[in-house]
Formats: C-alpha cells, sequence, structure tokens
C-alpha cells in the first residue's frame, strides 16, 4: 500500500520520485521509532530531517547509513551540536546530529582542530582527507547536544546539499494510523472580508464522530484562505508528526496540493508564509492551504487561483485531505455559506498597535472594523512618512509603509528612534508602526506588526541621550509572549544602542551589569569512562558568551564545552585524568562583558 496514492498522483501530473532507489541503512539501534519528520515547522524554518528517538537517552550507537567518505565535522553550541556529514559514492550526503560524541578516530580530528586555539565550537570540510567508512561502521553514539531532549537528526541530502525527505527511501517505521484533523483557520483576505462577522482569523476545532470529521459550517463576506492544523501518528508511540501530502477540494476539483518531498535551505524562510498561527498566539501549528502572496514553497504542486475562497451565492463544501508517507489517509469537510449582512465600516484608530489584527495592506485596530493600510491612515496619504498621537498615551506611533525590493531608513520625528530595512527584509509591502517610551531605567521599543514575519535581519538604532544613566552596558532585549526577555544581537556605540532583530515586537533597552554567577563544581567519570570537571554557569539576562571561556585544570587549558540547556560548563581535555588534588580556575563573560573569575579545588 506504500506511496500508492502518491504514486498514482506522480503519474498523473509527469512529477518524479525526488530519491534514487538507494539502500539506505537504519543509522542507530534505539530503535525504528520517530519523534519527528520531514518539513515540520521550527521556529525559523522547515524541518530538514528525521528526529528518531533514544527514549531519554543518550549513547546509542550511530551507523554510517551507507558506504562513503567522511566530509564534514560541526560542532556548535546550538543548532545540530555535534554532527557528522558522510559523503557517498552518487555524491549524495548523509547526516548525523546532536551526538553526544563521535568515533574514537572522528574524534581525534576535531581534537586536533579545536585544540589549536581550544575553541568550543568548529566547522570543517574534511573530504580530502580521504577517511573511509562502511555502510554499519560505528561513526559516533547518540545525544543531544545543540538541542534537547535526546534523539538523533538523520539527513539525507542530494548532491546539491539539498534535503530529501528520508521517508521517502528504503527506511520506514510501523504506521498504520491515519492522519488526525485537529483545528482550522479562516483567514480574511481584504479589508471588506469577514469570517463569522469579524475582519480577524476564525479558530474553529475539528467536529468529530464515528464516520466523519467536519469543522462545520462557517459564515464568510468577501474573499477568505483555509489553514489547518493536521497531524500523523505511527504505531507504539505518541508523538505528532507532518503529514506528507494535503490537498483542498471543492467537489472533484483538486485546488490546493502539497506533498513534502525535498526542499533547499534557502527554502527555510517559505515556512513563514505556509504555516501560521491562531490571532494572539505564536504558534505556528497550521499550514497554508492556499499560496500566500511571494511564496515559493518548494512543497507545493498545485495552487490554483480558486484555493482563495470567493463565496458563491449559496453554501458550498470543501474537502481536506492528508495522507502519511505510508498511504493512510485521512479526510474533513467544511461549509463555506455566504454572508451579505456584514458592516465593513472604516475602524477607529485604538493604541497600543500590539492588539491590532495586522495583515499587510489593511488592519483592524478594534477587531470590528479595518483601516487601509494602502492608501492613507485616519486620512493622511502615504507620501510622506507621518505621526499619529493616542489621547490617552504620552506616545507617538509612527506608521511607514515599507517595500521590499528597496533600501529604506525610517526614523521618528525626533531621530531618536531609526530602523533600517536592507532590500528584502520582507516578503511583501507592508505597514509597520514604530513607537517609544522611557520607563524608570529602561526604553520601550515597539516595532509592529509581530504578527507578520520579517524575511532578513534589519537594523535598529536608538539614542540614549541623557535620558538613560550614562556609562551602563545597555543592549537590546525582546518581550517574549511569557514575559520573558530575549537577548537581541545588540552594542553601545556613544550613548546609541545598535541591535539586529530578526523579528517585530516589543523591545527594551536595559542594562546588565551583573556579571555570571558560576557555582556547583564537580569532578565525575562519564558513563563511557572519561574524566569532566563541571560548573554551572548562569546569567539571568543577557547570557552566557561561551566563546570566552578560559578554563584551566591544575595549569592546563582545555576545552569549555557549553551546554546552554542545562547551563553547564564542562572542562574537556583528550586523556584528562584528574590528580588528588585539582586546582580549577575558570574566566567567563556574558553577551554585555561582564566578566566573572571561578577559582575552586577539588
Amino acid at each position: 500500500m506504500r506511496h500508492f496514492t502518491i504514486a498514482l498522483f506522480l503519474v498523473l501530473t509527469g512529477i518524479s520520485s525526488a530519491l534514487p532507489a538507494q539502500e539506505y541503512l537504519w543509522p542507530t539501534n534505539s530503535g525504528q521509532y520517530l519523534s519527528s519528520t520531514f518539513g515540520e515547522t521550527r521556529s525559523a524554518h522547515f524541518h530538514a530531517g528525521l528526529d528518531i528517538k533514544t527514549w531519554g537517552r543518550e549513547g546509542y550507537e550511530v551507523y554510517a547509513s551507507r558506504d562513503g567518505i567522511l566530509y564534514r565535522l560541526l560542532v556548535t553550541e546550538r543548532g545540530y551540536g555535534n554532527a557528522i556529514y558522510l559523503k557517498h559514492p552518487d555524491q549524495t550526503y548523509t547526516v548525523y546530529a546532536h551526538l553526544q560524541r563521535f568515533n574514537h578516530h572522528f574524534r581525534s580530528i576535531a581534537d586536533s582542530i579545536r585544540l589549536m586555539d581550544h575553541s568550543f565550537e568548529m566547522d570543517s570540510i574534511l573530504d580530502k582527507m580521504g577517511v573511509r567508512v562502511k555502510k554499519g561502521d560505528v561513526i559516533g553514539f547518540t545525544g543531544s547536544t545543540g538541542i534537547g531532549p535526546p534523539h538523533l537528526h538523520f539527513e539525507i541530502r542530494d548532491s546539491l546539499q539539498n534535503p530529501i525527505n528520508a521517508l521517502t527511501s528504503n527506511l520506514e517505521v510501523q504506521d498504520d494510523i491515519p492522519p488526525v484533523f485537529s483545528s482550522l483557520i479562516v483567514e480574511p483576505i481584504t479589508k471588506k472580508s469577514r469570517v463569522e462577522g469579524r475582519p480577524v482569523s476564525h479558530f474553529r476545532r475539528i467536529q468529530k464522530n464515528e464516520n466523519s470529521s467536519d469543522f462545520g459550517e462557517i459564515k464568510v463576506h468577501g474573499k477568505a484562505g483555509l489553514a489547518v492544523n493536521v497531524y500523523d501518528q505511527a504505531n507504539d508511540v505518541y508523538n505528532a508528526y507532518a503529514v506528507y501530502s494535503l490537498g483542498l477540494k471543492l467537489g472533484s476539483d483538486t485546488l490546493f496540493y502539497q506533498e513534502l518531498n525535498t526542499m533547499s535551505f534557502d527554502d527555510g524562510e517559505q515556512m513563514f508564509l505556509d504555516r501560521i498561527a491562531p490571532f494572539g498566539s505564536t504558534r505556528r501549528g497550521h499550514q497554508r492551504l492556499y499560496p500566500k502572496d511571494g511564496q515559493k514553497n518548494p512543497f507545493y504542486l498545485i495552487e490554483r487561483p480558486s484555493a482563495i475562497l470567493q463565496p458563491k451565492d449559496s453554501a458550498e463544501t470543501y474537502t481536506i485531505f492528508a495522507s502519511d508517507y505510508f498511504g493512510n489517509t485521512s479526510q474533513a469537510t467544511l461549509t463555506i455559506v455566504p454572508d451579505d449582512t456584514v458592516n465593513s465600516e472604516k475602524a477607529p484608530l485604538q493604541f497600543p498597535t500590539t492588539t491590532w489584527y495586522w495583515t499587510e495592506n489593511w488592519a483592524s485596530p478594534d477587531l470590528e472594523g479595518t483601516i487601509d493600510l494602502q492608501s492613507d491612515i485616519d486620512g493622511y496619504a502615504w507620501k510622506t512618512n507621518h505621526t499619529i498621537v493616542s489621547k490617552d498615551s504620552a506616545a507617538s506611533i509612527h506608521f511607514n509603509r515599507i517595500f521590499p525590493e528597496s533600501h529604506q531608513k525610517i526614523s521618528t520625528p525626533d531621530q531618536r528612534l531609526s530602523l533600517r530595512m536592507p532590500p528584502e527584509s520582507v516578503f511583501d509591502t507592508l505597514t509597520i508602526s514604530t513607537s517609544y517610551t522611557f520607563q524608570k531605567e529602561e526604553a520601550l521599543l515597539s516595532i509592529q506588526p509581530q504578527m507578520l514575519p520579517v524575511r532578513k535581519t534589519y537594523s535598529v538604532a536608538f539614542f540614549i541621550g541623557n535620558k538613560l544613566e550614562s556609562g551602563l552596558p545597555y543592549r537590546l532585549y525582546q518581550n517574549d509572549r511569557d514575559g520573558d526577555l530575549d537577548y537581541v544581537e545588540s552594542e553601545l556605540i556613544g550613548n546609541t544602542v545598535h541591535a539586529w532583530p530578526t523579528e517585530f515586537g516589543e523591545f527594551v533597552i536595559k542594562a546588565d551589569t551583573i556579571a555570571p554567577v558560576i557555582s556547583d563544581l564537580k569532578l565525575y567519570r562519564t558513563d563511557y569512562g572519561e574524566w569532566r570537571i563541571s560548573v554551572r554557569a548562569t546569567d539571568d539576562l543577557s547570557g552566557i558568551e561561551s566563546s570566552s571561556a578560559q578554563f584551566y585544570v591544575n595549569g592546563v587549558r582545555g576545552i569549555a564545552e557549553y551546554d546552554y540547556e542545562t547551563e553547564i560548563i564542562e572542562y574537556y581535555l583528550p586523556e584528562f585524568s584528574p590528580q588528588s588534588l585539582n586546582k580549577v580556575t575558570l574566566t567567563l563573560k556574558d553577551k554585555t562583558g561582564n566578566t566573572a573569575i571561578f577559582s575552586g579545588e577539588l
């Protein structure tokens, strides 16, 4: 049954399979179970491989999935962590990431490179060394480096380093469970569109009975688009996976269809256009079933203009269908009912803009009416920049139209806050609002709309002047949904904070004057027989700058390996053996340059 419906579609459309016929070995002995699959949503990209379950444990053997040579070794604090790249005779690649450690040979290569400057991180292309591996060789051991919990991230890549869905190879898991529909979002497309009477995306949970899944009737006025949360499962585990194929039909007419076969890493940004969150949330778990303007999604195979719904004179029932990699299928229905009773009045301006429903070309400040962001706002044309002042706030709200094809500089009228938007920093033309206020020893910056994605890093400059205490290490932090502050890459030059955010949102400029705290000195032997010394290093604001660490034991400098999730720094030195008394020193900085010096004995 595997790939039956998929293969039929490929034959009918003339689309070839993404992966040549090759026999791959399952790359670990932890069992053939997955925690994640190809194409799933990540914070800023599509997931490029399979995550293989290791049941909360580290140290399972990792095998070369095919014959090949060692192409690359990677060690990073975040992301892939410890990773091995193998190149195969047909010029394709396999990748094995988040490893606890490499095998002895690979590790000696990595050690020789890292010990040249005692750096924690490394990234080296090594194919010219000609280190050969055979299918089934142990090349490393599973871990949780880069990001946890423990698992093995496995990829197959083509000759251009483009990831390929490994489940389109001979690799498989036991799966006779069909995909599960969870919820639906219906998005208004134009300023006159309404969903259930409002110019705001509408969230609807699935209604299930014994024989069907249905989202019920939804009233729509004007153009609207659908996005669905649907996931797959497999036998004997409870993880939720991406579905392999997903489509939308009206009767027998397929309006939209996608398959998760292959992509380029350059396509990762398309995730922001394909996956959306319910209004008021940041969890991008719903996949659009229509082509968003500006998208170049590698998974889309059918994207007809009629995938954007335009209600007719009578109700119409649409079918959403999904299948997994093994031919299990599900479908759900919804009925779009035309609604001509809505009032499309212009909305009054209300602040703050954080509560608005935003699109690129219009917004709804009160969640009832709309304002046009293309031509005017509150009666003012977009010929020049202008400022609107809320009557109940001291903050000036400054609106600007951003065009992706050009470089733009935006400044508040007093020039205190400025943004530089490089070409292609946004996906489509849109309007942003900027404002700032001072509060105690902080400056609060608002750059909206946070609900719309940024394509490339932009820059922010904020002149502190004499508004805040001078001589302190001010940096920019972003407020997350939980109320925590996340450090944004930034620096203080003179009296101006320069920063490089990767998204819009609410920000704080404040000083970090407290050095990291180093504690909990320990000596221990790992379960694979190596001696380690570790400390806990914490910093409550800007965070640890792991590259600054200088870790000595008995006067010998080692490599300071930092795990940001556990906040542990380990002393690593090949063949390290402790003495009866060990003198430890560690110098460490945070991201603003505050320095901690720790000394201890054990």
